[in-house]
């Protein structure tokens, strides 16, 4: 019961980190020259953390998880791999532009990002109805 109620506060505080990471495109796009590249600073160590919570909604998720054969766990399970996708290519992305290399596909990897990070979200809350 304790793993349980411990795994769910962790798993919920690892998804903050993820809802830090919707509004980023929305940054990119609007934002230029020295507005843009604080953003691109501050959002760093902030996929940092994502990865983090990356592994660590997955540990507690398991836990969390009762009934592995259903279509929302299947879902869920989908998502999660997108997610890690995305990151890791918005990551790379924000690396590379960071360094100054002209072509970048940062804007449509973070948007992509962002719409998993929110269908992850209604999965999460359709559970519930």
């Amino acid at each position: 019961m304790l793993l349980d109620i411990g795994s769910y506060v962790i798993h919920w505080l690892m998804a903050l980190f993820f809802f830090l990471l919707i509004p980023f495109p929305f940054f990119i796009k609007g934002m230029d020259g020295e507005n843009l590249a604080f953003i691109k600073k501050l959002y760093r160590p902030i996929l940092i953390l994502a990865h983090i919570g990356l592994i660590g909604s997955a540990v507690t998720g398991a836990v969390l998880i009762t009934d592995w054969q259903n279509w929302w766990t299947a879902a869920v399970l989908i998502v999660w791999i997108g997610i890690g996708a995305f990151l890791g290519l918005t990551a790379k992305n924000l690396r590379l532009s960071m360094e100054g290399k002209p072509e970048t596909s940062l804007l449509p990897f973070s948007s992509l990002l962002t719409i998993s990070i929110l269908i992850m979200f209604l999965l999460k809350f359709s559970n519930w109805f």
